[in-house]
């Protein structure tokens, strides 16, 4: 039913939770709670540039997921905003994705407001054609054989389409020395039914992305549907770290909510929570009910450095008829609706200091998240944000 081109790129992160050449690796080891909780590890390296995430700051050679693939229609162009970098996507004749800087370069005028034919995009203002390289390949204003303007071409991106999504490579460094794709393996899996849907969060995308991974907040943020104040504590866990990528898990006793009180009736079993991170902007979250699984794969897009839209994709291995998919619709937003609310109260970019701000050990996937965002931001070769 689904269509998977991860195309090309090394994909570092299917390594989370296996060995490597026989070791249990460094990039894909367990590490303890007390060395995630080293507030020096790591930050100490002579190749680090110290340097603070800020609201307008993209990790640079990565790919972005920027888009769901079904919100992109042939002939109609879509405007993406990338932490405040304009964006338009449209589709060439063989449904192929193509990413253009948004403002045409004669007026500034948005492409997104522009038509598609024969596979080139059309200002809507005075008709200047773009070809899917960016350069402009036509002025209707312009007398036979008149010059167009060097000035008159626009940037285009590398992009891919997989897993339900439009994914844009932001950075300089070659492609397949990047990281690959974040796997999603339910996207094409038979057994399980997949739903998309976006939320509209208001807080910075480090922000959101601490949140989906977040082990303490249900009981109290949650607390009307499946938080269980009367029991906060979060029990010891282990961590899985990959070179960009983080995993851990707790076990818990079930409150059933939402759909999950007719799903599961009379029967209460433990639950599990799994929450990964993927640099720059996956996170993924697995719910284990006995034989009931869900996972959440969320693509959390930074719009600007106050606003962020996640891109979801719900799936789950039960009640695959279709009639259900708008009540397991409803739960993901009455979720984030609750979670937008903390997170809204929030100050900016969430440090990439760690002493700036205290900790429990609860917190170790999220120390592990800034960790890999400090070494990633260390290895930028300048602060500027555009590629």
């Amino acid at each position: 039913m689904h269509r998977n081109n991860s195309g090309s790129g090394r994909n570092i992160f299917d390594k989370v939770g296996h060995s490597q050449e026989g070791k249990n690796p460094v990039t894909v080891a367990r590490k303890s709670l007390k060395a995630m909780l080293d507030l020096t590890a790591d930050h100490d390296a002579p190749h680090f540039h110290h340097r603070q995430l800020t609201g307008l700051d993209l990790i640079r050679n990565f790919w972005y997921a920027i888009a769901l693939g079904n919100s992109l229609k042939q002939k109609h162009p879509l405007a993406v905003s990338l932490m405040g970098h304009e964006l338009v996507l449209y589709r060439d004749q063989s449904g192929r994705a193509i990413a253009l800087d948004a403002r045409c370069r004669h007026r500034g005028t948005h492409l997104a407001g522009g038509w598609v034919e024969n596979d080139c995009l059309h200002c809507p203002y005075h008709g200047w054609r773009y070809g899917s390289d960016g350069a402009c390949q036509h002025i209707p204003a312009n007398a036979e054989k008149a010059a167009i303007p060097r000035q008159a071409h626009l940037k285009s991106y590398p992009v891919r389409e997989a897993q339900g999504l439009i994914w844009l490579f932001w950075g300089d460094a070659m492609i397949e020395d990047s990281p690959g794709l974040p796997p999603f393996a339910e996207y094409t899996d038979p057994q399980w039914r997949t739903i998309n849907g976006s939320f509209h969060w208001d807080g910075h995308y480090s922000r959101v992305i601490a949140n989906t991974i977040d082990m303490a907040h249900a009981p109290f943020v949650h607390a009307t549907a499946f938080g269980r104040k009367e029991a906060p504590q979060v029990p010891s866990y282990q961590l899985e770290a990959g070179e960009w990528t983080g995993t851990g898990m707790i076990r818990f006793d079930t409150k059933p909510a939402y759909s999950l009180k007719w799903i599961l009736g009379d029967r209460f079993p433990e639950g599990s929570f799994r929450a990964t991170f993927y640099l720059p902007n996956i996170t993924r979250v697995d719910l284990k009910f006995g034989g009931i699984q869900f996972a959440l794969y969320l693509a959390h897009v930074p719009i600007n450095s106050s606003e962020t839209i996640t891109l979801w994709q719900h799936s789950r291995n039960f009640l695959k008829t279709p009639l259900a998919d708008f009540w397991m619709a409803q739960d993901v937003k009455k979720t984030f609706l609750q979670d937008n609310e903390a997170v809204r109260l929030q100050s900016g970019a969430a440090p990439v200091s760690l002493s700036e701000e205290a900790h429990a050990p609860s917190d170790a996937l999220e120390i592990a998240y800034r960790k890999c965002l400090h070494r990633a931001m260390g290895m930028q070769k300048s602060p500027r944000t555009k590629p």
